[in-house]
């Protein structure tokens, strides 16, 4: 005699599944959930898209965390927001409001980045004007940024670097010393008459110490 199987509750035996769905009970997989077409359309929901007063207060804070690693010219914001959906054509209107809120200022990222790189890696006008160039700043605004650097800081700055690098050569015979430390100081962005001073002064033989005996 077969004993009586007794079904869970919502599970329905595969051989009454026909009877099942003409009394109107869905069938379910081993997890009891319905096995509805709809299911996994559910899954894919999208949240829904955010009001223009959430979407400016997302991008700006955006704006604000990365500037809070580095400071960004304008063109670098821009290339931030398109990463993050804005349209070309809006650019303006968000760089208007960075701009009043001082986020962004291509001068003053100009005027420290010179003397920070002059400073602290003892770069000449040449290479700093690429350094700026390449984060598309306005070469008007790299033009007044410079003026402060004349030709005397310049060679007082490669004069330093030449001066410290000079050491590290002594091995070498004067002519290749020299070609090496002029190419040293060419890398750095100095003009070439800076840098025939610089290095003449570097590697000017020092006077003998008189030896009494």
């Amino acid at each position: 005699m077969t004993a009586k199987v007794t079904y869970l509750p919502g599970v329905v035996p595969v051989d009454d599944e026909s009877r099942a769905l003409q009394s109107g009970v869905a069938a379910t997989s081993w997890h009891g959930e319905p096995e509805d077409a709809e299911y996994g359309r559910d899954d894919q929901r999208t949240e829904p898209a955010m009001s223009e007063g959430e979407r400016e207060a997302f991008l700006e804070n955006v704006v604000v965390r990365a500037l809070a690693r580095k400071s960004l010219s304008e063109w670098e914001v821009t290339n931030l927001l398109a990463a993050n959906g804005v349209d070309e054509s809006e650019f303006e209107q968000f760089l208007d409001r960075y701009r009043a809120n001082r986020y962004v200022d291509d001068y003053d990222l100009a005027e420290t980045l010179v003397e920070s790189l002059q400073r602290r890696k003892g770069y000449g006008r040449s290479q700093i004007r690429h350094e700026l160039s390449a984060r598309h700043v306005a070469p008007e605004i790299i033009s007044v940024a410079l003026a402060v650097l004349s030709e005397d800081d310049e060679l007082r700055k490669a004069t330093e670097l030449a001066e410290k690098r000079a050491p590290t050569l002594a091995r070498l015979d004067a002519a290749t010393a020299e070609r090496r430390l002029t190419s040293f100081l060419m890398r750095k962005g100095y003009p070439s008459s800076v840098v025939r001073a610089a290095v003449a002064a570097a590697l000017k033989p020092q006077p003998r110490a008189v030896r009494f005996r």
